[in-house]
């Protein structure tokens, strides 16, 4: 069964619903308005008041979850590869399932001791954290750019799509030498 069709179907079926909801109100008060006729709803009846209150609202409930499960569905499954990269005053530290190390800035301010290795057509996923302030994992090149906050772990998805190495920086006022926070990127062949 194909769930995103259900899914469709059933935001379909809200927002007509909604639409037939608002329409047959205006009716009703146009005829209140105009005296033509009296409309009561049973007024003081509790278990009416009730259903009206608790059905949309277990409505939007479910719409809520699908909703949270349709954005987030396969987001797990596009990578095997995950990269731990923490933004450290000056440098940038890469953990690997294979290990760990830090990047450290050369004495050009270009280039580091050790760049991040990618390979070409290998879908990869960044954790992105800070160990201190708020820097920013920045390669416009390669379209990427995620900030790293101290205390939260940000998700961003790359597919290398070209060879070469890349060039970037911290584009956050990170403090004295954020300028000087070079992010380098290899993306090779298998």
């Amino acid at each position: 069964m194909n769930f995103s069709l259900l899914y469709y179907d059933i935001i379909c079926f809200v927002v007509a619903l909604c639409v037939f909801i608002v329409i047959f109100v205006l009716f009703m008060l146009y005829w209140n308005v105009t005296g033509t006729g009296s409309v009561n709803f049973g007024s003081d009846n509790q278990f009416v008041e009730l259903v009206w209150t608790v059905i949309p609202t277990v409505v939007v409930l479910i719409l809520c979850a699908l909703n949270v499960n349709f954005l987030t569905s396969g987001l797990d499954n596009l990578s095997d590869n995950t990269i731990c990269v923490v933004g450290r005053q000056w440098y940038w530290s890469y953990d690997y399932a294979e290990g760990s190390y830090d990047s450290y800035p050369c004495k050009d301010g270009f280039h580091v001791d050790k760049p991040i290795r990618l390979i070409y057509g290998d879908a990869y996923r960044f954790l992105i954290t800070s160990s201190d302030v708020i820097h920013s994992f920045a390669v416009p090149s390669l379209g990427l750019k995620m900030d790293a906050i101290p205390g939260r772990l940000n998700q961003l998805l790359y597919l290398p799509d070209r060879y070469g190495i890349f060039v970037g920086y911290c584009s956050e006022l990170c403090g004295a030498g954020h300028s000087y926070m070079p992010i380098v990127i290899e993306v090779v062949h298998h």
